[in-house]
């Protein structure tokens, strides 16, 4: 009896722990201030300004989402992935348009609320979004992310039976996000004495810190973060932004990156940041916009106004708008302030 008792009273402090996000339950975060070695660190100069891409973010903006949205393409190979939580598939794809086979990872939202805390493409695309504030499309920390609505007879070909996402319509909702190249789950992520005397390891781990600060990121488990595996280009990626902008729960067993662990960041960045102002940041709110169209199936068109500031997924009659909340979009601008502060006192250093 005694030992279930102690049982029972461990699994409850477990269980308030994860549920009440005590912090005294999480690791502890040192942020060190040592100087770096180097006045700056520009971008690194290659031949390929996206080696890690199968194709630039511009083109998976623009040809690629056009087709996909068209169905005009053909799923040549579908796998779950091996790594993540939320049933994920690795998709190759063909593109008559181009002429080549895209990889793609693919998530299914969840039917009704389109969010939840793991599986959230509102997150995914907003975070896309931030780092568009403060970085060049090369310098780009977040794999592009397609938000589709499949016609359902297309998805249940590949997938298997599915309901609808939405009451209402015919297609199935989720996010395709572009498939990076010669990456690695890196061991460790960050070694401070290199950050402090390497300009270009520098260069990627603060674009990825200020990232995942400005995002409030809260899932650094293994394999949310990947490398490159050119040790002279190593650039950092964040490719699962489903925990941030204030999720709930977070990530106790890893230390997040939701402050400044780097001991300095881009002056460049910060510059950029600081020419924002809180109304920029609105068109977080609605980061994408699809209308029901006479099959049912909801299609992507322009960005209205937002339906519903206090939400982040707004449904109303055949329209479907996914974004961030009001106070989420507060918090991002507070925490721009915040660092830019920071900056000015020189408590965080600039290179």
């Amino acid at each position: 009896m005694k030992t279930n008792t102690s049982l029972t009273g461990l699994l409850s402090i477990l269980f308030l722990c994860l549920t009440l996000m005590v912090p005294a339950c999480g690791p502890k975060v040192k942020i060190k201030h040592q100087p770096v070695q180097f006045s700056e660190a520009p971008l690194p100069h290659g031949k390929d300004k996206f080696p890690n891409w199968p194709v630039p973010p511009d083109m998976v903006e623009g040809e690629l989402y056009r087709a996909g949205v068209a169905m005009e393409l053909e799923i040549k190979m579908i796998k779950r992935t091996a790594h993540g939580t939320a049933g994920a598939f690795r998709e190759d794809i063909y593109f008559p348009t181009i002429g080549k086979e895209v990889r793609f990872k693919f998530k299914k939202a969840i039917p009704g609320s389109l969010d939840s805390f793991n599986t959230s493409p509102r997150r995914e695309l907003a975070a896309y979004q931030v780092q568009k504030f403060f970085l060049e499309p090369e310098d780009y920390v977040v794999p592009t992310s397609i938000a589709v609505c499949a016609p359902r007879d297309v998805y249940e070909k590949n997938h298997g039976y599915t309901a609808a996402s939405v009451e209402g319509t015919t297609c199935v909702f989720g996010l395709a996000s572009i498939w990076l190249e010669n990456l690695t789950v890196p061991n460790p992520l960050y070694e401070e004495s290199r950050f402090l005397k390497e300009p270009n390891y520098a260069h990627f781990l603060s674009n990825l810190n200020l990232l995942t600060y400005l995002i409030a990121h809260r899932d650094a488990r293994e394999g949310n973060f990947l490398v490159s595996k050119d040790e002279k280009r190593r650039q950092a990626f964040s490719i699962d932004n489903g925990m941030s902008f204030g999720s709930w729960p977070r990530n106790y067993f890893s230390q997040n990156w939701d402050v400044i662990i780097v001991p300095a960041l881009r002056k460049d960045s910060i510059d950029r940041l600081r020419q924002l102002q809180r109304r920029d940041l609105d068109v977080l709110g609605v980061v994408v916009q699809f209308q029901k169209d006479e099959k049912g199936i909801l299609k992507p068109v322009s960005p209205s106004d937002n339906l519903d500031p206090k939400t982040g997924v707004r449904i109303q009659g055949g329209t479907v708008q996914l974004g961030l909340k009001k106070s989420e979009i507060d918090d991002v601008w507070e925490r721009i302030v915040s660092l830019i502060a920071d900056v000015d006192s020189g408590k965080i250093p600039v290179f």
